[in-house]
This record gives C-alpha cells, sequence and structure tokens, in this order.
C-alpha cells in the first residue's frame, strides 16, 4: 500500500524558511513514524525553474548586504501598496512556478501542500485555481511577529501562524481570520529534547568552560557588522571566548582565522563554518549574538539563553528586536562598542544576565512543531495516533 505523500516546499533563502519544514517533517515522522512520504523541497528547482530560484536567492544575498532597502521596502509594500496590487504582481511573478507547480504535485499525486515560503505558498494557490486542484494547502508563517502583505495569501485552506499581532495583520491584507490558526514557533526537535548543562555542552564540544559568546551570521554568513564585533571583543583582551558560526561564508571563516592569528590577546575567538548541532553551541555559551531572524531568535530563547540582536533586514526581523525588548528579555547592540561595555559590565557583575534569563523562562517558550505536526495530519490527513 502506498503512504500518503506530503508536499512541505520552500526556498532556501538563509535557514529561515528550510529550517521550519524540515521541523515539521520531523515533527510527522515522530508523531506518525513510517506513516506518510514527506518531501521538502527547494520548491522552484524540484519543479524545474532554475532561474526564478537563482534570482530570488540573489535577491536576498542583495537585501542583506543593503537592509535599509529591505526594511523601507517592506515598509512602503505594506502602507502604500493596495494589497490587491502586491498580489497581482506576486502572481505574475510566480506565473510559471505556478505552471510547472501544477504538473508537478499532480504527478506526485500528494494528499496535503504545506509551504514556509511566501512567493512557493502563491505559486502553489494559484496552480490550485488555475488547474482546480483538489489537494488541501497550509500556509506556515515563518515571521513570528508579522503578517505583512507578502504572505496575505487568501486562496488556502490554513495559514498557520505565531502570534495574535501576526494574525491581526493577516486580516488587515484581507485574510479571512477563521482561516489563520496560532501555534508556537516550529523549531527542530534537538530544540524540544535537548537536556545537556552549559557545562556538558562545553565538554561535548570540546571547548573550555569559560565566559562564552556564540555569534551566528545566518546561514548565508551575510549582513551585519560581525567582523567589526569580533574585532571589537578581540581588542577588548576580556577572558572570554568568541565562537562565530559563518554560515556558507568561506570567506567570512577565512577572514576570522586571519584576525584569530593576527591578535594577541586574552579573547579567543573560535569561527566555524556551517554548524549542524547548534542546540549545543547555544548551550554552551552564556549569550549569543546574531541577526534579528526568527529562528535565530527562537533557537536560543528556546534554550533559555538570552539573544542580543545585532542588526536586522527588513520590518518583520525588527518586530522580534521589539518583542525582545518589550518582555525584558535582551537588548539591541547594533554597535561593536556598545557590545565591549555590555560584555565588562556583564563579567563583573552576572545577575544582569540572570535577570535576562528569569524573564526569558517566565515568557515559557515552547516550540509548537509537535502540536503543528499532530493538527494537520488529524484535520487533512484524518489520521490519529
Amino acid at each position: 500500500m502506498n503512504k500518503p505523500k506530503i508536499l512541505i516546499a520552500m526556498i532556501t533563502t538563509g535557514n529561515g524558511h528550510k529550517a521550519p519544514a524540515e521541523a515539521i517533517r520531523a515533527g510527522i515522522e515522530r508523531l506518525y513514524p513510517n506513516r506518510f512520504a514527506i518531501d521538502v523541497l527547494d520548491f522552484s528547482i524540484a519543479v524545474g525553474n532554475p532561474t526564478f530560484d537563482k534570482i530570488v536567492k540573489g535577491s536576498w544575498d542583495w537585501l542583506l548586504d543593503n537592509p535599509k532597502v529591505a526594511y523601507w521596502g517592506q515598509r512602503w509594500i505594506d502602507n502604500v501598496v493596495p494589497v490587491k496590487i502586491t498580489r497581482f504582481g506576486q502572481g505574475k511573478i510566480v506565473r510559471r512556478v505556478a505552471k510547472n507547480s501544477a504538473k508537478y504535485v499532480i504527478a506526485q499525486n500528494y494528499s496535503l501542500m504545506i509551504s514556509t515560503h511566501y512567493l512557493i505558498l502563491q505559486a502553489l494557490a494559484k496552480a490550485r485555481r488555475k488547474k482546480k486542484i483538489d489537494i488541501p494547502l497550509v500556509g506556515i508563517n515563518t515571521d513570528p511577529f508579522n503578517g505583512y502583505a507578502l504572505w496575505a495569501e487568501k486562496h488556502l485552506d490554513e495559514m498557520i501562524v505565531t502570534s495574535e499581532r501576526a494574525k491581526k495583520e493577516l486580516v488587515d491584507f484581507e485574510v479571512p481570520e477563521e482561516k489563520i490558526s496560532i501555534f508556537g514557533y516550529p523549531l527542530g526537535l534537538q530544540f524540544i529534547d535537548y537536556g545537556l548543562s552549559r557545562e556538558e555542552a562545553r565538554a561535548k564540544l570540546g571547548i573550555k568552560n569559560k565566559f562564552t559568546i556564540f555569534q551566528s551570521s545566518g546561514g548565508e554568513g551575510i549582513g551585519g557588522k560581525l567582523e567589526e564585533f569580533v574585532k571589537a571583543t578581540l581588542g577588548s583582551n576580556l577572558d572570554l571566548q568568541h565562537i562565530v558560526a559563518c554560515g556558507r561564508n568561506e570567506q567570512l571563516l577565512n577572514n576570522l582565522n586571519a584576525l584569530s592569528k593576527k591578535y594577541k590577546t586574552k579573547t579567543k575567538l573560535l569561527a566555524q563554518g556551517f554548524i549542524d548541532n547548534m542546540p549545543d553551541w547555544l548551550a554552551a555559551s552564556d549569550l549569543v549574538l546574531g541577526k534579528a531572524g526568527a529562528a535565530s531568535t527562537f533557537e536560543p530563547l528556546s534554550l533559555n539563553r538570552p539573544i542580543f540582536h545585532t542588526s536586522y533586514v527588513a520590518y518583520n526581523e525588527k518586530a522580534n528586536i521589539i518583542y525582545c525588548e518589550e518582555n525584558n528579555l535582551s537588548k539591541y547592540i547594533p554597535e561593536p562598542d556598545d557590545l565591549v561595555k555590555f560584555l565588562n559590565e556583564v563579567m563583573k557583575d552576572r545577575s544582569i544576565l540572570d535577570k535576562y534569563i528569569e524573564n526569558i523562562k517566565a515568557q515559557n517558550i515552547k516550540p509548537g512543531t509537535l502540536e503543528i505536526s499532530e493538527h494537520l495530519v488529524k484535520k487533512y490527513l484524518s489520521y490519529d495516533q
């Protein structure tokens, strides 16, 4: 007997759309082992639109280097452009992907379609309308506190969001309220299962048991003043270790390794490439630095580690900073000199960090991965455990 097939479609721009997709796959497989065939696909490539994929990924890399354009562009789209015009424009952009999507999903005989990227969501919605495809379609908004216009697809069965704020914004953009559901943010199961202490994580990684900063540059290793932050900590001569995950950016990794050899200081720099054991590095840290992406915000918070944002790209990422600051979970540190000042304070008085950690614990931040997975299977595939 053939297993029912589930499509989880996304575009690998950084890790913000891929990680939730992989999390949902893992959640379904844990709750319903061997019952479904699940495809997590970099979808425009899978359906034969590599040029579209290249343009989208190239545009994202450019926006990472030009965050003001991303910020004000999103504000303009959300506040000036009528949502009908936005949807019309997106429909034109994804028309070829939509055409190929229709052929692909029919041939693959999927029982459920899920998308964690707004452009792929719209391509699937367009394909479903044009070809009258009778397959349920669910969107998972990967921006926890923002339901901006690019996500405002109303021709679907359900949109899953993380907050009331995101729900309200999508309703304002004409997504039917009854189609929107709220769950916790979908993190990988390794964040749900993780149980090592800070000292145990350091021992596992083979690093010293001393004050540790962990800084992530995102999946692509682009954006912000990362090298300036590293130079500032190296120049501080503080007795700490500064770990940097460089993602896929080999040039950044080479640059940081060169800096590590150049500086003679008590501060030790440990540069890493793309890592696949993020919970270990986060758990080993005293504080985390990084761009204000959704996953890079919720991953440390789920392990009760404060995330001090150093940069953001568009307004949806700024919303993550606002959430953390409003709830006293961390502070925004956009300048390297401010980081050094803060490090001097917290290394003299650990209670500053402890207060942030107490506030994080009070928020009781729990990933919604398993709840989303169970909901999707029960609602759309009529399966129970």
